[in-house]
This record gives structure tokens, sequence and C-alpha cells, in this order.
């Protein structure tokens, strides 16, 4: 009886043993993944709040682009439409280049008070003139890059005719009271005079 007393008290005991030595070696490998994390950098993403109702702008600076984007206008994607800072700048433009900048910038500087004045009606809205000459002057500075994009698009040097001038000058015209409209249909409230 004590033999197997003994038996079984010896069997139990390597059972343990077994069991003890697991679990230290889960233990150790534990402890040796805690390590390996202790050591890597930590990022810690707190809480981000935006208030967008507390934002008040008081001075804009830079470019605008404020709806003279290609894409708007077909089914084209905006890459077909992207222009290369190598390719805005031309040393000597064609006679056309000139032609139709000059026709567009003065039908700007002509109509472009009226065609604010016109779709701030259609919106209900009222901007004071300094963000009116603002929103002009962001326009003309994007003039000469929609003249090149035409151009490329239409074969500059094959076609140097009035036709596809005026063809030019009439998608630059449109181009123009679209960015407008666009713009003071998203334009906030809390940007207006209102």
């Amino acid at each position: 009886m004590w033999h197997d007393y003994f038996k079984q008290l010896e069997t139990y005991l390597k059972w343990q043993q077994q069991k003890m030595q697991l679990l230290e070696q889960a233990v150790n490998d534990l402890q040796q993944q805690y390590e390996q994390l202790k050591k890597k950098p930590r990022t810690t993403i707190e809480k981000i709040e935006y208030h967008f109702d507390q934002l008040k702008v008081e001075t804009l600076e830079g470019t605008l682009n404020i709806g003279l984007n290609p894409a708007t206008f077909g089914e084209d994607t905006i890459e077909n439409f992207a222009v290369p800072q190598s390719q805005t700048i031309i040393p000597q433009p064609a006679p056309i280049f000139r032609d139709i900048q000059t026709a567009v910038h003065e039908y700007l500087q002509q109509e472009g008070e009226n065609i604010i004045a016109r779709t701030e009606q259609t919106y209900g809205r009222s901007l004071d003139s300094a963000y009116r000459q603002f929103i002009l002057q962001d326009i003309a500075r994007q003039i000469d890059d929609r003249i090149h994009f035409y151009l490329r698009q239409y074969g500059e040097h094959e076609h140097e005719n009035d036709a596809l001038q005026q063809t030019i000058i009439s998608y630059l015209k449109r181009d123009i009271e679209h960015s407008i409209d666009t713009f003071l249909k998203h334009l906030p409230r809390e940007e207006t005079n209102e």
C-alpha cells in the first residue's frame, strides 16, 4: 500500500515539475516580449476636438482656388488637367496667347464686379469690396495657366486663327463665371456681410 502511495506521489510530483517548467518558460517568453515592447517608440494620440464654429479668419494669404478647376466642367479627371510647373513659364508666348490674355483680363476688369454682384443676388449673399477684389485678383492669377491649358488642348501653333481665339476666350469667360458661382455657392454664411 505504501508502495502505491509513493508511486502516485512521485507521478504527481513529476507532473507538477513539468507544469512548473512550462509556466516558467511562458513567464520568460512574456518577459522578453515585454522588454521588446518597452524598447519600441510609443505613439500617443490624445483626444482631438475641432470646433469649427469658433474659427475666425482675420487675414487671408496665399492662392485660393475658387473654382477654375477643369475637372468640374466635364467627365475628365483632375489628372488630365494638371499643369506642370515646368510648362507654366513660356519665355515668348505666341501672339494668340497675348491676344487671349488681353481680352480675358479686360473682361475680368470690366465684368468681374457685375458677375459677383449678380451671383451675390442669386445666393442672397453680400461681400465687402475687399473680398470681391481678392476674388478677382485670385482669378486673374490663374488665367495664364488656363490659357496655356486650352492652347495645349487645341494645338497652340496649328490653329492660330480668330475662331480658335474666340472659342478659348468664351471658355475662359465661362470658367470665370462658373468659378465665382461655385465659390459663392459654397461660401459659409459667416464669411459674408450678413
